[in-house]
C-alpha cells in the first residue's frame, strides 16, 4: 500500500522527478564505447537505475519498473543485447530509429518513427540504431526495479567484456 501519511512537499521529493534536475549520463554505457565509437550515447534515468551496473541516488525507486530517457547522436547505436529476465519497451519521442530484433538467426530491422513504440518480450536480442538525421530520444522502460545485467551474443567482443566485468566483481565480493 502507499505511503498516505506524508506531506506534499515530501511527496514531490520522493515521487517526482523533473527533467531539470536530470543529468545526461554518456559513461553509463561508455565500455560499450571502447568497443565501437557508434555505441556512445546517453542515458537519462528518472526511475531505477535500468539494466546498468551503477548507482544513481536521483531517480525515483519503484518496485516493479525503470523509466529513462535515451539519447543518441545521429548514426549511434544500442547493440544487440538480451534480458533474460524482463520485457523491454522503447518509445520513440523525437526523431527516427531502427530498431533490431533477433528471430532465430536472423536480425530483423523494423523503422519507427515520433510516437512509435516497441515492445521486446524477454529472450529476444534487441538493439537501436539512429539513422535519422537528427538525435533521436527514447523512453526506455524494463519490467523490474533493477534487472540483470544483458548478455550479448556469444563470442563477440562486449559478451567478452560483461563476462570479464562479472568476475572481477565476483572477486571484490569475496
Amino acid at each position: 500500500m502507499s505511503e498516505q501519511n506524508i506531506t506534499i512537499e515530501e511527496f514531490e521529493q520522493k515521487f517526482i522527478a523533473r527533467r531539470e534536475t536530470r543529468k545526461l549520463d554518456y559513461n553509463a554505457l561508455s565500455f560499450q564505447e571502447k568497443v565501437n565509437p557508434a555505441y556512445r550515447r546517453a542515458q537519462c534515468r528518472y526511475v531505477g537505475t535500468g539494466g546498468i551496473a551503477t548507482t544513481d541516488t536521483n531517480v525515483i525507486q519503484a518496485e516493479h519498473f525503470t523509466l529513462s530517457n535515451m539519447y543518441l547522436p545521429v548514426g549511434a547505436e544500442g547493440p544487440l543485447h538480451l534480458h533474460s529476465d524482463v520485457e523491454e519497451v522503447f518509445f520513440v519521442i523525437q526523431g527516427q530509429i531502427t530498431a533490431l530484433v533477433q528471430i532465430g538467426e536472423t536480425v530483423h530491422e523494423v523503422k519507427l518513427g515520433e510516437r512509435d513504440c516497441i515492445w521486446t518480450p524477454p529472450g529476444y536480442y534487441r538493439g537501436v540504431r539512429n539513422d535519422g538525421d537528427c538525435e533521436a530520444v527514447m523512453a526506455v522502460m524494463l519490467g523490474a526495479p533493477k534487472p540483470v545485467i544483458p548478455t550479448y551474443p556469444v563470442g563477440s567482443e562486449l559478451e567478452a567484456i560483461r563476462v570479464e566485468r562479472a568476475k572481477v566483481k565476483a572477486e571484490q565480493q569475496k
